[in-house]
């Protein structure tokens, strides 16, 4: 396993407005789109199986994004995925969206929590995510180190 988890996104025609650049909401879509990458890349699951076969969800309960830079279909998008926390039922993610010029277009926190998707109840993390997840934050942090 790579850490940190990148996530590579092209931005498309369908992605921006009127004014000819990604249409505000979808940098929260793309965030998304690299935080499940990273449930299939880091954990060996995306949130369909998880939903559906486990009957957990991660519904998200915090999202924050600064947005510093436009992006055009010109654009492809790298986002680097980090855990900034981890909790008894909760992550806390950090993501950052470079262009591949090295532009930095976006920072978010998004957090989740796992629930059972029945009772909508928070549950503990499970210890074989719980140990993939504290391999990746050190594998992260020594990275950076």
């Amino acid at each position: 396993m790579l850490a940190p988890y990148v996530h590579p996104r092209v931005i498309k025609w369908g992605d921006t407005d009127a004014a000819h650049i990604a249409y505000t909401v979808r940098f929260f879509d793309f965030a998304m789109e690299a935080i499940e990458g990273w449930f299939r890349n880091v954990l060996g699951i995306d949130w369909y199986r998880l939903n559906m076969d486990l009957h957990m969800g991660t519904p998200f309960v915090q999202v924050n994004m600064d947005i510093m830079a436009p992006l055009t279909p010109r654009d492809e998008l790298r986002m680097i995925v980090l855990v900034e926390k981890m909790g008894r039922s909760s992550l806390a993610f950090g993501i950052r969206g470079e262009r591949t010029d090295g532009v930095s277009s976006f920072k978010a926190r998004f957090v989740c929590s796992l629930v059972d998707n029945r009772a909508m109840k928070s549950i503990p993390i499970p210890p074989e995510f719980r140990a993939r997840i504290e391999h990746y934050m050190e594998a992260c942090a020594a990275c950076s180190a």
